[in-house]
């Protein structure tokens, strides 16, 4: 289920602010900070487009081995940019989060380019806390670390960043191919006490493949209602009822001999949340519910009861931060499967050794199975199982308070059923290395330019 809305704000924030900052810079605050106001005298006010903007340009050398077949090696320059913006206003708050670039000579493809948006609006009046959001993707390839979702380009930063690959362009690895991606959502809370409040939502989300025959084109609509309770400073219960859609379309183009080109499918669940803080640095999460599927095809894809899981651990002090993820359940199927059923577990670490030296960190582990289980009149099995690996490790030092250098190194593994190979998914172990030099001035007040 998804977080409170205060809590989808602040998570927001933090991801402009964190995601464009360089190794060695202070973090930049998203309110505006003042001296008092003398007695009498009215308090200023703060235009509507006043706030913190940050931004960094990034250039890259990558070394691939194994992409694009075993024992092939071939070599990318990489151009990259990124720009974050965050309002000062504390009842509109909006964050803005670019990330951007082109790829030179990539397997011999010329110029490629790629395009990470993240955008969101929230109001926050009275009892009443709303917001809406887009996130946007252009892509040469899945997606697997960092903002920009190419292994290897840009920094990691120190907050162990696992988007885009955690939205619908992610999971199964697939081969060179654009595709774009975008989630819209919508959230609104209601306090009803001071400790419990009521929260609805919805979200449209769609993946399309540029270039054909290179991924299942999916669309999904999801929403829930939920009601909250802070238990006490340290706790907090949630439970929420979730009704999602899934339309994928694509999948029976090349086998002939029968009539469906999509597959519909529904979930419905009931997901109960508990929320824990520790300390001041360590917390954790948990939601977990059973999930009911069906679906308009249940000869090919039967209903059956799931368990959906979400449960995260998070530990952050002085130099030191530390996330492990896990997740179950049912998602749009990556472009690879007509819906797939998913275990996905994640390691974030980072470490600053000193003023000048940073290390960061990030693995993930997902174990996929299609939720197609027989094409009829076929007699062979459309769906199978993908085990996909993947991961980066990153050492960063900074030269100057606006630049520095990291050196990387990313590894990916993917083992899939034969059956898969119509559907473009990657197969095999490939390894990426990479360094490059980053510039990152100091956050700016938009007033100050």
């Amino acid at each position: 289920m998804r977080l409170p809305m205060k809590m989808l704000l602040s998570i927001s924030t933090i991801l402009v602010a964190f995601g464009v900052r360089g190794l060695g810079q202070a973090v930049p605050t998203a309110t505006a900070t003042s001296t008092p106001t003398p007695a009498g005298a009215a308090a200023p006010r703060i235009s509507w487009l006043d706030g913190t903007v940050h931004y960094a340009l990034s250039a890259t050398e990558l070394v691939q081995v194994g992409y694009y077949g075993a024992g092939n090696v071939t070599s990318t320059t990489a151009l990259s940019g990124n720009v974050g913006y965050a309002s000062l206003s504390q009842t509109h708050p909006f964050t803005l989060l670019f990330a951007g670039g082109v790829l030179f000579g990539q397997s011999g493809q010329g110029v490629t380019a790629y395009q990470n948006l993240a955008v969101s609006q929230g109001y926050i009046h009275g009892k009443w806390i709303m917001e809406v959001a887009d996130s946007f993707s252009f892509l040469p390839q899945s997606p697997t670390t960092g903002d920009t979702g190419i292994a290897g380009v840009g920094q990691l930063g120190t907050t162990g960043s696992t988007q885009p690959s955690s939205g619908a362009a992610g999971g199964v690895l697939t081969y060179s191919a654009n595709r774009i991606a975008n989630t819209l959502s919508g959230d609104i809370e209601r306090r009803l006490t001071g400790k419990t409040s009521i929260s609805g939502g919805s979200s449209w989300t769609v993946l399309h493949f540029l270039d054909q025959n290179s991924g299942l084109d999916t669309h999904s609509i999801t929403g829930q209602v939920a009601l909250n309770h802070r238990i006490n400073v340290r706790n907090s219960v949630s439970v929420a009822g979730v009704y999602s859609t899934y339309d994928t379309s694509g999948l029976y183009s090349n086998l002939s001999g029968y009539a469906y080109n999509n597959v519909n499918y529904i979930t419905r669940g009931v997901n109960l949340t508990y929320m824990r803080q520790w300390t001041r640095s360590l917390s954790m999460d948990l939601s977990a519910g059973p999930q009911w599927i069906s679906s308009s095809a249940a000869d090919i894809v039967p209903h059956r009861l799931n368990v959906y899981v979400n449960a995260g651990l998070g530990y952050t002090r002085q130099l030191n931060s530390f996330g492990l993820r896990y997740s179950h359940g049912v998602n749009s199927g990556s472009g690879a499967f007509a819906g797939a059923e998913a275990d996905n577990a994640s390691v974030t670490v980072s470490h600053h050794f000193s003023r000048e030296w940073a290390g960061s960190a990030w693995f993930n582990y997902t174990h996929t199975r299609g939720l197609l289980v027989t094409v009829p009149n076929a007699g062979t099995a459309a769906n199978g199982a993908v085990d996909t690996e993947y991961g980066t490790v990153q050492l960063m030092h900074s030269f100057t308070r606006t630049i520095s250098g990291y050196l990387s190194y990313s590894a990916q593994n993917q083992d899939g059923n034969s059956a898969l190979a119509s559907q473009n998914t990657f197969n095999g172990l490939s390894h990426t290395v990479a360094f490059g030099v980053s510039w990152a001035p100091q956050s700016t007040r938009l007033g100050d330019f």
